[in-house]
């Protein structure tokens, strides 16, 4: 290992000891908060008589509830008084937490809300939310969601394709729309020993576009540790809850081809799960499906190098949020550029797989095992971390992959610690080791960052490392051989009185690197800005520069740099889109290219339209021409709460062509049930005459 990774694992150490030695006592926002009392807490009453969950609020037991407020702004005006406070009640059972939230409107018209499927994305539409940290890590959190048709999403810890049995109903009148929410205890993971909890409420006001959150600071408004406390519940009496304790989930795949390559096919199997404690689950898989049903409006790969693909097997996703710092993770450029060990679809085919996870006062754990016997192929993943009050954290992570002729593993260590006045500051490191029998995957990788935050200023500074042979079994690495040095700021600006724009936006960033071997490995640096008017119109413009060496292609580097003017126009309106223009350089040639992107979305939520145009003219450096163009269409019918049909076609043409149809029929249902019915084949190249049947029925007791 170089001098530069020695001296990163020791910079991670020290890390690590700085974690372990601090604690602080819970943050305040700046200002006050309604509803709590001088310890920052929300006393929850704890009644004999649950209120009917209808979203009436008129009953008696309501006028024992604890009652918060909601009067502030996140967006537009950062920290300003909401245009229209909205009330909240709260109250507890011996099973169940109970919230209700009083919405004033301007008028009945002017609610906005277009979805009525569950668990499916409501960014535009009017919106009620109640965030529950049960763990009190201040790190992550419980997210329950309600839109004003009723419609209902939820998440565990971020992952969003969690699923739990809860109700809600909301009611609409002409000055105000309630909303009334039960949550069971049992569907929630917390530690019994740890009764008190985090609490937050928010709410969306559609037509003035305004996100409004009870308690943060307009330093961090998604900061969890300005969550106020909740305390009252009757958490000592649920050790052993008498609720439905077992999920099991039956699946059936049906194929069949027809034509060329006519063929049936058939695979059935079992995902299980059983929360033995309430702090503690077991989920399994036997005889997994690897259809990737639910992956099939993923996306149509056009890419030249491996495309990050979400894993959507059911095994992977339930549980994942609890293998999140050993696995992939980051966004856009970003994605797989901190070290991992652990991408999913990296284990192909296997017969049985078990996971363990949990937590147990401040840490939060993860097991995974997956086996082929036929293959004799087993994989193994541990995940484990720590909290140390509102100020750090620390991980470890652990992955074998043993195989029959070879063996991979690897350790992780990492943490992240935050200083200076509000916890502005913020330290972050992370240092994967990863030994092989294949010496063309034994090597190491580490990362350290330090940022800033306040209210308007964004700035970190970076270094990321990837040894030659860094290319862990299970991981997810697309590039490797690299030293780099980033720097990224970004400015925000918030009117604090102005009819002319809502905010506006301005980012740099600077990246350098250079191959363990001290050649070039890039050079990047780029600018971009964007203004939102008051008719949430968005205008956005940005320039970049990269220079990048493929030595695999040449041995000189290749000069790219491109502008781009983009307009967002619509804002949650029925009708909206997007059209830009870019023009650049890419790989010695010039390009440029309009693409133009159209949503329309029934008012009552009955049918949804997208339309995408692409088209890119390059012109290479020999001097010859291609035009590539790809046009997308998308069309959705809600057939009711929990059915609908999608038609999507897709045409790419110029360098290869694509030519693409598929119908789908969805069910799923609040019980959990699921029905997939596809005509075609969506992620292939062309056309198939295919027809593919997943049934998914749930069992619980």
């Amino acid at each position: 290992m170089s001098c530069a990774m020695d001296s990163h694992r020791r910079c991670v150490w020290v890390l690590a000891l700085l974690l372990m030695a601090s604690a602080a006592a819970h943050e305040r926002p700046p200002f006050e908060v309604p509803g709590v009392n001088e310890r920052y807490e929300l006393v929850v009453p704890v009644v004999t008589t649950a209120p009917i969950v209808d979203g009436k609020l008129d009953e008696p037991v309501w006028s024992q509830a604890a009652q918060a407020k909601i009067v502030r702004q996140v967006s537009p005006s950062l920290g300003q008084l909401a245009s229209l406070p909205t009330t909240v009640l709260v109250l507890a059972t011996t099973d169940k937490l109970f919230v209700g939230f009083r919405c004033p409107i301007a008028s009945k018209d002017a609610i906005r809300a277009y979805e009525t499927r569950y668990d499916a994305p409501m960014r535009n539409d009017e919106q009620v939310s109640i965030f529950l940290d049960t763990l009190h890590t201040h790190d992550r959190a419980y997210g329950f969601t309600v839109n004003a048709r009723g419609t209902r999403a939820d998440s565990r810890f971020g992952n969003e394709r969690w699923d739990a049995q809860w109700e809600a109903a909301v009611q609409v009148g002409e000055t105000e729309w309630t909303a009334e929410i039960a949550i069971p205890f049992a569907i929630l993971t917390y530690d019994p020993r740890q009764t008190v909890w985090g609490i937050n409420f928010a709410r969306f006001i559609s037509d003035r576009e305004e996100w409004t959150l009870w308690a943060f600071h307009p330093d961090r408004p998604s900061d969890l540790r300005y969550m106020p406390h909740l305390v009252g519940l009757p958490l000592t009496q649920k050790r052993n809850n008498d609720g439905p304790r077992w999920l099991l989930k039956a699946f059936s795949v049906a194929d069949h081809t027809f034509g060329d390559g006519e063929g049936i096919g058939n695979h059935y199997g079992l995902d299980g799960e059983w929360a033995f404690r309430q702090n503690l689950a077991l989920r399994f898989v036997v005889k997994p499906d690897f259809s990737e049903v639910e992956e099939a409006f993923e996306s149509i790969d056009v890419s030249y190098v491996e495309q990050f693909v979400p894993d959507r097997r059911e095994f992977f996703v339930q549980g994942s949020e609890f293998f999140s710092e050993v696995a992939v993770a980051g966004e856009g450029w970003r994605r797989g550029s901190d070290p991992n060990l652990f991408f999913s679809r990296r284990i192909q085919r296997f017969d049985v797989g078990m996971k363990v996870t949990g937590v147990m006062g401040d840490k939060r754990l993860g097991f995974l095992s997956a086996h082929n016997f036929g293959d004799h192929e087993h994989s193994f993943v541990v995940n484990v971390a720590q909290t140390f009050g509102t100020r750090g954290r620390a991980y470890l992570g652990y992955v074998d992959a043993l195989r029959p002729t070879s063996f991979h593993r690897g350790l992780l260590l990492g943490g992240e610690w935050r200083f200076g006045g509000q916890g502005r500051f913020s330290l972050r490191g992370s240092y994967a080791r990863h030994f092989s029998s294949d010496d063309q995957r034994d090597g190491g990788a580490g990362s350290l960052r330090l940022s800033y935050g306040d209210e308007r200023w964004f700035v970190s500074l970076g270094w990321t490392a990837f040894s030659p042979n860094f290319r862990p079994f299970l991981g997810y690495t697309p590039r490797t051989d690299f030293k780099r040095f980033s720097l990224f700021a970004h400015r925000s600006f918030r009117p604090r009185n102005s009819n002319a724009y809502r905010e506006a936006n301005l980012s740099v960033y600077w990246r350098r690197g250079e191959t363990f071997g001290g050649r070039f490995f890039d050079h990047n640096y780029g600018i971009s800005g964007s203004i939102t008017l008051r008719d949430l119109t968005e205008v956005s413009l940005g320039w970049e520069r990269n220079r990048h060496a493929e030595y695999h292609i040449r041995p000189e580097p290749f000069d790219d740099h491109s502008l781009r003017i983009g307009i967002d126009f619509g804002g949650n309106r029925p009708f909206r889109g997007d059209i830009g223009y870019i023009i650049g350089r890419a790989f010695d040639g010039r390009y440029r290219q309009p693409f133009i992107a159209l949503r329309w979305d029934k008012p009552d939520g009955s049918w949804r339209f997208r339309l995408e145009i692409s088209q890119r003219h390059q012109t290479f450096g020999d001097g010859s021409r291609q035009t590539v163009r790809s046009r997308e269409i998308s069309l959705t019918r809600i057939l009711s709460a929990d059915k609908w049909l999608v038609l999507r076609y897709f045409h790419r043409s110029g360098d290869f062509t694509i030519k693409n149809f598929a119908l789908s029929f969805r069910l799923k249902r609040q019980s959990g049930e699921e029905l997939y019915l596809i005509w075609g084949d969506p992620r292939a190249r062309q056309t198939r005459n295919r027809l593919i049947a997943k049934w998914i029925m749930p069992f619980r007791f």
